[in-house]
């Protein structure tokens, strides 16, 4: 970790003086404007966040601290929170040593396990995920160093500490909850010498003879581990941290807001959408019966989940990053067949429809067929795989957040009467 550590404690001043500047020269300039249908329509495009470690272009995708995501898809988890943190990608010492600094630090009290333990056999797994989170809130070395009275220029470090320890220890009570309470199997420890995604992949346990899954779960990880600040879930742990909470707080609060319908579920969603095709057809259709089929949905009224964006108006790059892996490793699965023709016949339909604004698919369409077809066929926990991969831009988010000093977030809210004051006013 000295490296990384080195590596932001010479950066964090030019971050500071870079905000210092900012407030300084342009304090007062608009950036952003609100409309009434944003006030109701969730923020939709106001531009309300500050966020260096990813941004999505309507056009190109998700680019990772100006790198496009699928320049780094062959890139470790070690290296992709090494660049989200400090715009840098590390060498192969400083990467190994963040590998060996996150397995020493992976080990999980008991007391977690006990807790989760403790849940009804029917909990769902992002409640036990979110719960084990708020019970390893005591390791927090944020609020002791608080307790104690540091400076607010101290704050990252001890941020940096307990994100790092997250980082080690999610994917192992992650995993530990899939083999007990999803499948009635005993947890597997983590393997000395395996990296953050591998270890991974060892510990859910899948058959993976040609080491397939474990490459699927890097690519994964990486994917899925940035994008942008103002997500649901990110934002939710920004908002959060903002009070000094640490974060632990913060991160159990992404995981609640990522649990929801709206934003956590959209890949497992597709993956039915898919299997009812495959049912309904006895298997895989030809184009004109999907074309028909999709058609008929749509005039329904039925939304076509894996589909559309709410930044992208072009092809999303993640997608396409996981749809060539399928095509390497499982051309000829039926429900990955499925995808890739709907990936095809989708889009034509949308744009005819009218209503879509971005007609491709994304990375929701393809993630979750990826996980089933490797044999994770329980549903309900792609929404702990997506919390996994999540919590390095998370961390790598919130860690900046405290290092230039980021004041608690809070916006003004208005009523409707005032509203419809205000407007009348206006006219």
């Amino acid at each position: 970790m000295q490296k990384l550590r080195e590596t932001l404690a010479k950066q964090i001043p030019q971050w500071r003086e870079e905000v210092r500047y900012l407030l300084q020269r342009h304090a007062d300039e608009v950036v952003s404007t609100i409309s009434v249908t944003q006030l109701f329509k969730g923020l939709r495009g106001v531009r309300a966040v500050v966020c260096d470690t990813s941004y999505v272009d309507p056009e190109e995708g998700l680019f990772i601290r100006g790198i496009p995501v699928q320049q780094l898809v062959d890139r470790s988890a070690e290296e992709v929170f090494f660049l989200l943190c400090t715009g840098e990608l590390p060498d192969e010492a400083a990467t190994e040593e963040l590998r060996r600094e996150l397995e020493r630090r992976r080990s999980v009290p008991a007391y977690v396990w006990n807790v989760i333990d403790s849940f009804p056999e029917d909990a769902h797994p992002m409640v036990l995920l979110s719960t084990a989170m708020l019970a390893m809130q005591r390791e927090s070395h944020f609020q002791k160093r608080f307790d104690e009275g540091m400076s607010r220029e101290d704050h990252w470090e001890p941020t940096l500490e307990d994100a790092l320890n997250i980082i080690a220890r999610l994917p192992v009570i992650a995993a530990g909850i899939y083999r007990q309470r999803l499948r009635g199997e005993p947890r597997i420890e983590p393997a000395s010498g395996l990296d953050f995604s591998a270890n991974f992949a060892h510990m859910l346990g899948l058959d993976d003879p040609r080491e397939e899954f474990r490459e699927f779960i890097r690519r994964f990880v990486v994917v899925h581990s940035d994008h942008e600040g103002a997500n649901a879930s990110v934002f939710t742990s920004r908002v959060v941290n903002s009070s000094l909470s640490d974060l632990y707080y913060s991160i159990s609060g992404a995981m609640n807001c990522l649990a929801g319908p709206l934003h956590g579920l959209a890949n497992q969603e597709s993956v039915k959408f898919v299997l009812e095709i495959q049912e309904r057809f006895g298997g895989v259709p030809d184009e004109k019966e999907l074309e028909s089929y999709v058609w008929h949905l749509l005039e329904e009224g039925r939304l076509i989940p894996g589909f559309g964006h709410a930044v992208l108006r072009s092809h999303d790059p993640r997608f396409v990053a996981l749809e060539e892996f399928g095509q390497q490793v499982c051309p000829d699965d039926p429900v990955f067949q499925i995808v890739e023709k709907l990936a095809r016949v989708v889009p034509p339909l949308l744009i005819k429809q009218g209503k879509a604004q971005n007609p491709y698919p994304n990375i929701d369409g393809i993630s979750g067929t990826l996980l089933y077809h490797f044999g994770m066929r329980e549903l309900k926990f792609y929404t702990v795989m997506f919390s996994v991969a999540q919590i390095l831009g998370i961390c790598a988010q919130l860690l900046i957040n405290r290092a230039i000093f980021s004041p608690i977030i809070r916006p003004r809210s208005v009523t409707t009467r005032w509203l419809r004051g205000y407007l009348s006013d206006a006219l």
